[in-house]
């Protein structure tokens, strides 16, 4: 019997993030999507395609991760959301919790990460 792959939306403007995205998740299992920004992740969200998780840097340009996060939770209420930022400020965390998102921290642990996506999708 085959594993279930977990189709992954993933965007960072940072190459580097964008690079380690490819690395990690290009293991067994996972479908990634990557775009540099919000705006490539709404239009790849808009286009039909089917994600079972969501994992938005939060500081990018134009579009930045929690207000592209609010707009899927409009489309998508059960969808799993993961925000990734160095932000800890309590209006941070007080926006995340009220639209239900999943926060890890930067700088990522790689390996948590893939263990994570894997756990929230039970």
């Amino acid at each position: 019997m085959s594993e279930r792959v977990c189709r992954v939306l993933a965007a960072d403007d940072d190459p580097t993030m964008g690079l380690m995205f490819g690395v990690v998740l290009s293991a067994p299992g996972f479908a990634l999507r990557y775009v540099p920004d919000g705006e490539a992740a709404l239009a790849a969200y808009g286009t039909g395609g089917s994600f079972d998780i969501v994992v938005l840097d939060v500081e990018m340009p134009g579009i930045d991760g929690l207000r592209l996060a609010e707009t899927i939770r409009r489309c998508e209420p059960e969808l799993p959301i993961v925000l990734l930022s160095g932000r800890e400020d309590a209006a941070f965390f007080d926006a995340a919790s009220r639209l239900g998102l999943r926060h890890l921290s930067k700088p990522v642990d790689w390996t948590a990460l893939a263990v994570r996506l894997r756990a929230w999708l039970v």
